[in-house]
């Protein structure tokens, strides 16, 4: 046989393209072994998957804002204090303050950013807030510590010595203790709508061991964008990386059968107590059926819940639809924000 193929000497051209050949095969066998490689590290280590998702967060503005908010951002005034919190890191509060609104106390706003729990930062909101603080609220911004390197239940902890220190110092900033509403978007709705519950839940606030920083009366509402509240069936959302998300916060791979999951299901702990509650979420959103659970359980125990769930719209208002004012369903969602603060902090 060799004697045979040796009367057919093999071409330039053939011996090119096999070299060439071999040089994609190498090239993607590397490429498979490193995919492969990149996937075992991410069964076993956090860090890989959740650097990446934080990443995608980072590369992106998350606030839209309308026409004409440059001369709106001209009235607000903003400054940064520290709030250190027992057993936990020290967090901060961007405060955002309007200007020529007369000497009568505003409403007081703590408003808990996204992120999936491991990124972005109360700057990512800083013009929500400005826009809100615009119309005659005094809005607190939550700079909370992250995952990983941060896990449960710091956030909520951090959370509630922002409302202790509001409920201490809001006159300093032209604010009223009496009147405090807690605001949050995607995992920062989690966190608040939680927050919430602990104020008015006696049981969740000693199974956390947390002391209540606001009276009942005092905490007038909540209101809540795109979030997640029932650990037992938000995996069935198909949120995309959401066990990247939990697994950071939680620090538990297996997240659903940590033991402290059931205190962030925020639809075990409402009580008659909790306060009204704003929802509002994209037709295109998976997390549609995680406020509508939230507002069935808000009815069942007598709580009154304003919802704006969109349905066929036709845009596909996706995560976080609200933020993007380019959008008329993102300046209605705004209208009927404000609205449903006008309402519950009247007096």
């Amino acid at each position: 046989m060799t004697r045979i193929f040796s009367r057919f000497p093999v071409g330039r051209d053939h011996r090119r393209a096999v070299r060439i050949g071999r040089r994609l095969l190498a090239a993607a066998l590397a490429v498979l072994t490193g995919a492969l490689g990149a996937l075992i590290l991410y069964e076993t280590s956090l860090q890989p998957g959740a650097a990446l998702v934080a990443s995608v967060f980072n590369r992106n503005a998350l606030v839209t804002p309308p026409p004409g908010f440059g001369q709106v951002a001209r009235t607000v005034t903003e400054r940064r204090v520290p709030i250190p919190t027992p057993d936990a890191p020290t967090a901060h509060l961007d405060i955002y303050t309007p200007g020529g609104t007369g000497d009568k106390p505003r409403p007081v706003i703590l408003w808990v950013h996204g992120g999936g729990f491991i990124s972005s930062s109360a700057a990512t909101v800083a013009d929500y807030a400005i826009l809100l603080a615009h119309a005659g609220y005094t809005v607190a911004s939550l700079d909370y510590s992250l995952a990983p390197g941060t896990r449960y239940p710091v956030p909520v902890q951090q959370g509630n010595a922002a409302l202790r220190y509001l409920r201490t110092n809001a006159e300093r900033f032209g604010g009223d203790p009496d009147r405090i509403v807690l605001g949050g978007d995607s995992a920062g709705a989690q966190i608040a709508s939680q927050l919430a519950a602990v104020q008015t839940s006696p049981a969740l606030a000693a199974s956390m061991r947390i002391t209540v920083a606001v009276p009942p009366g005092a905490l007038r509402g909540v209101a809540l964008f795109c979030g997640l509240y029932d650990m037992s069936t938000v995996a069935g959302t198909g949120f995309p990386a959401l066990r990247t998300y939990l697994w950071a916060y939680t620090g538990a791979r297996d997240w659903t059968s940590d033991p402290g999951i059931g205190q962030l299901s925020t639809t075990r702990h409402i009580t008659a107590r909790y306060p009204p509650a704003f929802l509002s979420v994209g037709d295109a959103d998976p997390f549609r059926s995680q406020a509508a659970e939230l507002a069935t359980a808000l009815k069942h125990q007598g709580v009154p819940v304003t919802t704006l769930f969109w349905t066929g719209t036709g845009d596909h208002l996706g995560h976080e639809y609200q933020f993007n004012f380019a959008l008329p369903q993102a300046r209605t969602a705004l209208r009927q924000t404000l609205t449903f603060l006008a309402t519950t902090t009247r007096g």
